[in-house]
């Protein structure tokens, strides 16, 4: 769970994966190897009128060969051949990987930043900061 202190069980994902298969509204596209193991996915929901993609992953040792990419192209072909004109993906910001990909292939920022204070004592401690709107700003 982003910015979270909670680590899902097996159990836990497996729940959130099935609910989201057995809905007409949301799936995943999975990146698959030469050997049939997954090293990618991508989850999409229809949001409203139109398609969004909130969480992608590419195992790490796959990185930077090009999956995440294929899994972006993938995602806008098919939303195409459902007559969507606009793709949309949420990224947290310290994801710079993902931005420089974005960048890269034309998305633009739509209009959404969320932002989160843990009022409580035993706060988690950001992972790192990311330089924005000329300021440094703790990243969870």
């Amino acid at each position: 769970m982003i910015g979270g202190n909670r680590i899902l069980t097996p159990e836990e994902c497996l729940a959130e994966v099935t609910d989201r298969l057995s809905s007409a509204d949301s799936g995943y596209f999975i990146a698959l190897n030469e050997s049939g193991e997954i090293i990618g996915f991508r989850s999409w929901e229809l949001d409203g009128s139109f398609y969004a993609t909130r969480e992608m992953f590419v195992v790490p040792s796959m990185r930077r060969q090009g999956i995440a990419r294929k899994l972006v192209e993938y995602f806008e072909k098919w939303a195409l051949e459902r007559g969507q004109k606009i793709a949309c993906i949420s990224i947290t910001p310290h994801n710079r990987e993902m931005l420089e990909l974005l960048a890269l292939v034309g998305y633009t920022i739509l209009n959404k930043i969320e932002f989160r204070k843990d009022l409580s004592p035993d706060a988690r401690a950001p992972r790192g900061t990311i330089r924005l709107f000329d300021r440094e700003w703790k990243v969870l």
